[in-house]
């Protein structure tokens, strides 16, 4: 009986075995069949750093500047405060500003959670490479291109400005110092990103034959390992993050002479470096192409992908503050300036340069571009441009003192705080000169409303109905003729230094020589500009001799 139970139990084990087989070898074919036959099979399977449920997509486009720091500054907080896993920078810019750049790349490592990606798309030069390069990882849209960060100094309008040795060397320093430490936290070659800056360096991807890694070499290296005089491969291929990489702190010696081959020239000597998607890749400097968002939540195996666009006020803000719209805020404003103070009380030409001052200023403050010094300084500047015209006429000293004022405050409302780096010296040149534009152009337009408009019935209605009308009922239109020089009239309210007159039943726009005229006080013509009167207190009014 007991040798019949044994018999049985090693026919059960030896038939669930061969099923066991049986099975194995089904599953293994079938397998094997799908990958013949090309079957898709999804993997799942990112870095544990990078995968994130749900990720926020902040587009950097345009111009880096001031307003863009503010802007990444702002969303980096709605960031935050809604709790995403991972932050992607959509980068489209030509450029910018180096201390904004600075301050964006600082946002982006301590205050963006530690999972952040810079995703060019299609362009990301200068400033735009040094915050892809801020970012734990950079992928590239197909056919998008970065790099030639090189410090420049450009004014609009002009163009390219020259920089000494000295003044570069002080730029690139801070840059070079910033991609050494973006280099060592990648894991990135260091004199691979220093070719985005500095010229006069030569690389070359090489690949060692016994097991395919890959690194950066120079030109002395190169001459090291016996591959100067070697013929460069026509399609370089592969990728450097697809093979082992050695670091490149571990020196090549003369052993390591015809242990290497080249696979592609990186850089030359006469160029700063500009990476294509494709390079991006094949060099390690991107981990992967990303095409849109599907993809890109892909990427992240996310399940939501939420952007956080530029507001319309910061999109407001970079309109107001760019240089032509600012020369046309300052022309407005002097015309409107000039009008109201010769024909004080009219309101609308008052009210029409409050509105341009609190744009010039108003504008950039609203970011926090303009402090309060600035603003204070202009106002003080109008202000004593008021008693000038209003309290001491003919001094020309507060005039003066307020025409600085307002010049040095609307010039510093846009230029940073450094004036010795050659950018800050391109800022301040480009804000001196669209403010003298500004105000010439605002002379210029003075001069043509004064003798082209000054007869039409709209320059009448918005100035001489306002001076001249009232209580008084006088006609306002061109029937009766001007009072010739040296007729007497009296004033009908005060000059100071313009108002109205009266001569016999007739009420005329009137203007004193320089000093103020109380109403009532008899007066005499001494010359006419358009339709304005220009008049003299009589000398026996002046002696009290009425």
């Amino acid at each position: 009986m007991y040798m019949r139970v044994c018999a049985i139990c090693a026919a059960a084990v030896l038939l669930v075995s061969s099923a066991t087989t049986v099975v194995g070898a089904a599953v293994g074919a079938a397998v094997g069949a799908a990958l013949a036959i090309g079957a898709p099979i999804q993997s799942t399977s990112i870095p544990s750093e990078r995968k994130a449920a749900r990720v926020a997509v902040l587009p950097i486009t345009g111009a880096i500047d001031e307003v863009t720091l503010w802007s990444v500054d702002r969303r980096l907080r709605a960031v935050s405060e809604g709790k995403y896993d991972a932050v992607v920078f959509e980068i489209d810019t030509p450029g910018g500003e180096v201390v904004a750049m600075l301050d964006i790349c600082l946002h982006i490592k301590s205050d963006a959670p530690g999972n952040t990606v810079a995703w060019i798309k299609p362009k990301a030069y200068s400033a735009g490479t040094f915050i892809a390069l801020s970012c734990r990882e950079i992928v590239v849209a197909p056919g998008s291109v970065f790099g030639d960060a090189a410090p420049i100094a450009v004014m609009p309008g002009v163009g390219l400005m020259p920089m000494s040795t000295t003044e570069r060397a002080k730029q690139e320093s801070p840059l070079l110092d910033q991609l050494d430490a973006d280099a060592a936290r990648r894991g990135d070659d260091p004199r691979l990103l220093q070719a985005f800056v500095a010229v006069e360096r030569e690389l070359w991807l090489i690949q060692r034959t016994s097991d395919g890694a890959r690194r950066v070499a120079d030109r002395p290296e190169l001459e090291l390992l016996g591959l100067d005089g070697a013929v460069l491969p026509t399609r370089p291929t592969g990728n450097l993050g697809a093979h082992p990489r050695t670091p490149a702190e571990l020196p090549l010696t003369a052993a390591d002479k015809g242990a290497w081959t080249i696979v592609e020239l990186i850089d030359t000597a006469d160029r700063l470096l500009v990476v294509q998607s494709d390079e991006a890749m094949r060099w390690g400097l991107a981990a992967a192409e990303v095409k849109d968002d599907a993809a890109l939540s892909a990427f992240f195996l996310a399940d939501a992908v939420v952007r956080f666009p530029e507001s319309w006020t910061e999109t407001l803000v970079r309109f107001l503050i760019s240089w032509p719209v600012r020369i046309l805020l300052i022309a407005i404003f002097i015309v409107a300036l000039i009008i109201e103070g010769l024909h004080p009380g009219i309101g609308v030409a008052g009210v029409i340069a409050a509105a341009m001052l609190v744009l010039l200023v108003g504008a950039p403050s609203l970011l926090g571009l303009a402090e309060w010094w600035e603003i204070l300084l202009v106002v003080a500047g109008i202000g004593l441009i008021g008693v000038e015209v209003m309290l001491l006429p003919g001094t020309a000293i507060p005039g003066i003192a307020g025409a600085l004022c307002v010049l040095v405050g609307l010039v510093a409302s846009f230029t940073g705080n450094d004036p010795t780096s050659a950018g800050e010296r391109a800022a301040l040149l480009t804000a001196s000169t669209t403010t003298i534009t500004g105000i010439l152009l605002g002379a210029i337009l003075t001069w043509f409303c004064s003798r082209w408009f000054r007869e039409t019935a709209i320059f009448k209605s918005a100035v001489l109905s306002a001076a001249i009308t009232g209580n008084h009922g006088a006609p306002t239109r061109g029937e009766p003729a001007l009072p010739v020089v040296g007729a007497r009239g009296i004033a009908d309210s005060d000059l100071r230094p313009s108002g109205r007159a009266r001569f016999g039943e007739n009420f005329f726009d009137a203007q004193s020589t320089g000093s103020y005229i109380d109403c009532g006080r008899a007066i005499e013509v001494v010359s006419r500009i358009g339709s304005t009167v220009i008049v003299e207190e009589l000398r026996a009014d002046r002696d009290g001799n009425t």
